[in-house]
């Protein structure tokens, strides 16, 4: 099975394509886990730097297909689905929505700041 047709089952991936503002804001049930994930992913690469690895078993693989069950009609993320997803949200050396939602931190952090 190709990528494309793997990828095609899960149609609710589309959804991670939103804006990174719907990953901090939505009340979509099936975001919930996949954008508590990307934000606890997010919130590790600004305390640690994009180049370090997470040992924490939040930020696994396993936990990330875990969070994207409820996106598919049999609750199975492939392989192939979950690299597509790790594509979107910008795990590891990817850069996407994590990536989005961590400079957004670094900003609300900034704006704090200024304001104090």
């Amino acid at each position: 099975m190709s990528v494309a047709s793997d990828v095609a089952k899960t149609p609710g991936l589309r959804s991670l394509n939103r804006n990174y503002h719907a990953y901090l804001n939505s009340s979509d049930p099936r975001m919930t886990a996949v954008a508590a994930y990307a934000l606890a992913y997010a919130e590790f690469e600004a305390a640690n730097g994009v180049e370090a690895i997470p040992t924490d078993p939040e930020l696994s693989d396993e936990a990330l297909r875990e969070a994207l069950a409820s996106f598919t009609k049999d609750g199975v993320v492939t392989d192939a689905t979950l690299e597509e997803a790790k594509s979107i949200l910008g795990v590891g050396p990817e850069v996407g929505k994590i990536d989005q939602i961590r400079e957004s931190l670094a900003t609300d952090e900034s704006e704090l700041e200024a304001a104090e």
